[in-house]
């Protein structure tokens, strides 16, 4: 008798814990008081992400290795809400400090971590050099792996139930044959096992990948986004692929656990043989 009155009890509290985000939020309020640190923040797609979660209420740090790029940025923005601090990720002994240097910028904490620091290949497989291939995955898999790794650390130890955002890529909907794709598989299988591992915590973990996009990266500026090999005749802005980050990083994303989403323009009906 007594057991069946504590489990409805415990059943009432925890039902009192969940609270669905059913309505829509204004668009300028979707991440008020929410701290987001976004790696790779100084340009291309951390950049624009950057700049939607300002418009959405948003204080952002900005991660980049270069101490440049970043005073460029927020020499331009001019905006209390955005900071910005180098770290290099995949200089893993360096990122307790750099996580709590973040952290000591706005409020005391981290509520999202965006993870868009990236680097692509240049060569093929068949004269990919070792240098390459280990630039690649250490920076698109052990750096994401570590800043994940430190700013859960952080989340769980300040009790934050906060978002984690891995960009991918829709490189991971294809074989794999140099090491790009291959961090780009990696992430997506990591997304999944983090979001495993942080849902006790109430930390949600998801990936964005994005298909070909018109950033600094591929060399393609936003005057000319004609893509004839893409079903929709042109590249994704980074604007696009920004939205869609705002909302999986806010409350109303909080259902999206361990899923990636695909912003291809069609890229990802395309088949092997196509």
């Amino acid at each position: 008798m007594i057991k069946q009155v504590l489990k409805k009890m415990l059943k009432k509290l925890r039902a009192k814990q969940l609270v669905p985000i059913v309505t829509p939020v204004d668009k300028e309020k979707m991440l008020e008081n929410k701290v987001v640190l976004i790696t790779g923040g100084s340009s291309g797609i951390g950049l624009s992400i950057a700049e939607a979660c300002l418009k959405s209420g948003a204080k952002v740090i900005i991660a980049g290795s270069t101490q440049s790029k970043i005073d460029d940025v927020l020499k331009e923005k001019k905006n209390p809400n955005l900071a910005g601090i180098v770290i290099n990720i995949m200089d893993v002994s360096s990122l307790n400090n750099k996580v709590f240097e973040a952290a000591s910028i706005f409020n005391g904490k981290i509520d999202v971590l965006i993870n868009s620091a990236g680097a692509h290949h240049t060569h093929q497989f068949e004269d990919m050099p070792e240098n390459e291939f280990d630039k690649i995955m250490n920076t698109n898999v052990k750096g994401t792996f570590f800043m994940c790794q430190k700013v859960v650390e952080h989340m769980k130890k300040n009790g934050i139930k906060g978002h984690i955002l891995n960009i991918s890529s829709s490189s991971a909907l294809r074989p794999a044959w140099g090491p790009y794709q291959m961090s780009k598989w990696a992430i997506a299988g990591f997304t999944k096992g983090l979001a495993e591992k942080c849902q006790p915590y109430g930390i949600v973990v998801n990936a964005l990948a994005p298909g070909q996009t018109a950033t600094p990266m591929l060399g393609i500026s936003n005057d000319d986004i004609y893509n004839g090999y893409a079903m929709a005749g042109r590249y994704i802005m980074p604007q696009e692929i920004a939205n869609l980050a705002v909302f999986m990083i806010s409350d109303m994303g909080n259902m999206i656990v361990g899923d990636t989403f695909y912003m291809t323009g069609g890229s990802g009906v395309v088949t092997f043989n196509g």
